[in-house]
Protein backbone atom coordinates (compact mmCIF):
# COMPACT_ATOMS: atom_id res chain seq x y z
CA UNK A 1 0.00 0.00 0.00
CA UNK A 2 1.35 3.23 -1.08
CA UNK A 3 1.24 6.41 1.20
CA UNK A 4 0.65 9.86 0.48
CA UNK A 5 3.85 11.59 -1.03
CA UNK A 6 5.17 7.99 -2.62
CA UNK A 7 6.29 7.67 -5.81
CA UNK A 8 5.80 4.73 -8.27
CA UNK A 9 5.44 4.19 -11.79
CA UNK A 10 1.96 3.68 -13.25
CA UNK A 11 1.36 1.68 -16.41
CA UNK A 12 1.80 4.00 -19.18
CA UNK A 13 1.18 7.13 -17.39
CA UNK A 14 4.69 7.17 -15.97
CA UNK A 15 6.06 8.29 -12.78
CA UNK A 16 3.40 9.44 -10.76
CA UNK A 17 3.40 10.88 -6.66
CA UNK A 18 0.49 10.17 -4.67
CA UNK A 19 -1.04 13.29 -3.51
CA UNK A 20 -4.06 11.97 -1.59
CA UNK A 21 -5.72 8.96 -0.45
CA UNK A 22 -9.87 9.38 -0.55
CA UNK A 23 -13.32 8.46 -2.19
CA UNK A 24 -13.67 10.72 -5.69
CA UNK A 25 -16.15 13.37 -5.50
CA UNK A 26 -17.52 10.98 -8.99
CA UNK A 27 -18.48 8.11 -7.46
CA UNK A 28 -22.15 7.70 -6.90
CA UNK A 29 -23.33 8.59 -3.47
CA UNK A 30 -22.77 5.95 -0.75
CA UNK A 31 -19.81 4.61 -2.17
CA UNK A 32 -17.02 3.79 -0.18
CA UNK A 33 -14.48 2.73 -2.83
CA UNK A 34 -10.85 4.47 -1.53
CA UNK A 35 -8.61 5.65 -4.43
CA UNK A 36 -5.13 6.97 -4.65
CA UNK A 37 -4.90 10.83 -6.02
CA UNK A 38 -2.00 10.68 -8.20
CA UNK A 39 0.04 13.22 -9.98
CA UNK A 40 1.91 12.49 -12.65
CA UNK A 41 5.23 13.91 -13.65
CA UNK A 42 5.11 13.50 -17.69
CA UNK A 43 1.37 15.44 -17.78
CA UNK A 44 2.29 18.38 -15.19
CA UNK A 45 -1.67 19.16 -14.54
CA UNK A 46 -2.40 15.60 -14.81
CA UNK A 47 -4.53 14.31 -11.71
CA UNK A 48 -4.84 10.49 -11.69
CA UNK A 49 -8.07 8.19 -10.00
CA UNK A 50 -6.15 4.77 -9.25
CA UNK A 51 -8.71 2.33 -7.36
CA UNK A 52 -6.26 1.18 -4.14
CA UNK A 53 -8.23 -2.08 -4.29
CA UNK A 54 -5.59 -3.91 -6.86
CA UNK A 55 -3.46 -1.03 -7.64
CA UNK A 56 -0.48 -3.27 -6.93
CA UNK A 57 -0.89 -5.31 -10.17
CA UNK A 58 -0.80 -1.80 -12.08
CA UNK A 59 2.16 -0.44 -10.51
CA UNK A 60 5.63 -0.64 -10.10
CA UNK A 61 8.71 0.87 -7.73
CA UNK A 62 11.04 3.83 -9.32
CA UNK A 63 14.35 2.00 -10.52
CA UNK A 64 16.86 2.29 -8.26
CA UNK A 65 19.68 5.14 -8.84
CA UNK A 66 22.11 2.18 -9.77
CA UNK A 67 19.83 0.20 -11.86
CA UNK A 68 19.13 4.07 -13.61
CA UNK A 69 22.99 4.07 -14.05
CA UNK A 70 23.32 0.41 -15.10
CA UNK A 71 21.05 0.71 -17.73
CA UNK A 72 22.77 3.82 -19.18
CA UNK A 73 25.75 2.67 -19.07
CA UNK A 74 24.90 -0.37 -21.07
CA UNK A 75 22.68 1.67 -23.97
CA UNK A 76 25.77 0.95 -26.14
CA UNK A 77 25.41 -2.77 -25.92
CA UNK A 78 21.59 -3.10 -25.49
CA UNK A 79 20.23 -4.79 -28.63
CA UNK A 80 17.66 -3.34 -30.79
CA UNK A 81 13.80 -4.21 -30.53
CA UNK A 82 13.02 -6.68 -33.05
CA UNK A 83 9.85 -4.79 -34.66
CA UNK A 84 7.68 -6.73 -37.15
CA UNK A 85 7.24 -4.26 -40.58
CA UNK A 86 4.37 -1.64 -41.50
CA UNK A 87 1.74 -1.06 -39.78
CA UNK A 88 2.24 -4.45 -36.81
CA UNK A 89 5.34 -2.70 -35.59
CA UNK A 90 2.36 -0.13 -33.85
CA UNK A 91 1.28 -2.83 -31.96
CA UNK A 92 5.16 -4.28 -29.98
CA UNK A 93 5.67 -0.38 -30.06
CA UNK A 94 2.18 0.53 -28.05
CA UNK A 95 2.24 -2.91 -25.61
CA UNK A 96 6.02 -1.35 -24.77
CA UNK A 97 4.83 1.75 -23.83
CA UNK A 98 1.69 0.28 -21.84
CA UNK A 99 3.85 -2.48 -20.11
CA UNK A 100 6.60 0.78 -19.08
CA UNK A 101 9.26 -1.66 -18.24
CA UNK A 102 12.88 0.89 -17.99
CA UNK A 103 14.50 -1.58 -19.83
CA UNK A 104 12.61 -2.53 -22.90
CA UNK A 105 11.41 1.05 -22.94
CA UNK A 106 15.09 2.39 -23.49
CA UNK A 107 15.60 -0.80 -25.68
CA UNK A 108 12.95 0.72 -27.86
CA UNK A 109 13.82 4.43 -27.74
CA UNK A 110 17.24 3.05 -29.19
CA UNK A 111 15.55 1.42 -31.84
CA UNK A 112 13.69 3.78 -32.59
CA UNK A 113 16.52 6.49 -32.88
CA UNK A 114 18.70 3.85 -34.61
CA UNK A 115 15.37 3.32 -37.69
CA UNK A 116 15.10 7.80 -37.64
CA UNK A 117 19.13 8.00 -38.47
CA UNK A 118 18.74 5.20 -40.68
CA UNK A 119 15.92 7.20 -42.68
CA UNK A 120 17.53 10.10 -42.90
CA UNK A 121 20.97 8.89 -44.12
CA UNK A 122 18.86 7.49 -46.79
CA UNK A 123 17.18 10.87 -47.46
CA UNK A 124 14.01 9.54 -45.63
CA UNK A 125 11.38 11.12 -43.52
CA UNK A 126 10.80 9.26 -39.88
CA UNK A 127 7.46 7.85 -39.72
CA UNK A 128 5.29 10.18 -38.06
CA UNK A 129 3.86 6.98 -35.83
CA UNK A 130 6.89 6.31 -34.88
CA UNK A 131 7.81 9.59 -34.01
CA UNK A 132 4.96 9.72 -31.65
CA UNK A 133 5.41 6.37 -29.96
CA UNK A 134 9.56 7.72 -29.69
CA UNK A 135 8.02 11.03 -27.67
CA UNK A 136 5.87 8.71 -25.59
CA UNK A 137 9.00 6.72 -24.79
CA UNK A 138 10.87 9.77 -23.83
CA UNK A 139 8.66 11.18 -21.46
CA UNK A 140 8.14 7.70 -19.78
CA UNK A 141 11.73 7.14 -19.38
CA UNK A 142 13.51 10.29 -18.95
CA UNK A 143 10.96 11.26 -16.31
CA UNK A 144 11.92 7.97 -14.26
CA UNK A 145 15.52 8.31 -14.67
CA UNK A 146 15.44 12.00 -13.56
CA UNK A 147 13.93 10.70 -10.40
CA UNK A 148 15.97 7.85 -9.97
CA UNK A 149 18.90 9.83 -10.67
CA UNK A 150 18.10 13.20 -8.91
CA UNK A 151 18.49 14.72 -12.36
CA UNK A 152 16.59 17.09 -14.42
CA UNK A 153 14.87 15.57 -17.24
CA UNK A 154 16.95 17.40 -20.19
CA UNK A 155 20.07 16.13 -18.34
CA UNK A 156 19.04 12.31 -18.62
CA UNK A 157 18.01 13.17 -22.40
CA UNK A 158 20.97 14.51 -22.99
CA UNK A 159 23.14 12.02 -21.98
CA UNK A 160 21.08 9.05 -23.69
CA UNK A 161 21.07 11.42 -27.03
CA UNK A 162 24.66 11.56 -26.75
CA UNK A 163 25.31 8.24 -26.41
CA UNK A 164 22.45 7.06 -29.26
CA UNK A 165 23.79 9.27 -31.84
CA UNK A 166 27.94 8.27 -31.07
CA UNK A 167 26.81 4.86 -32.31
CA UNK A 168 27.47 3.49 -35.49
CA UNK A 169 24.27 3.00 -38.23
CA UNK A 170 25.75 -0.15 -39.61
CA UNK A 171 25.73 -2.33 -36.75
CA UNK A 172 22.69 -3.91 -35.48
CA UNK A 173 23.29 -4.43 -32.24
Amino acid sequence: MLSIGDVAVYGNHGLCKVADTLVPSFLPKGSEKMYYQMISAIDRGGVLYVPMDGAEDKMREVVSAEEASDLMDGLDDMSLTDLPAGKKAEIVISDICKKNEAEDVLGLIKTLYHIKAVRAQEGKKFASMDEKYLGIAEKLFYSEMAYALDMEFDEVREKVTGILSSLPLEADN
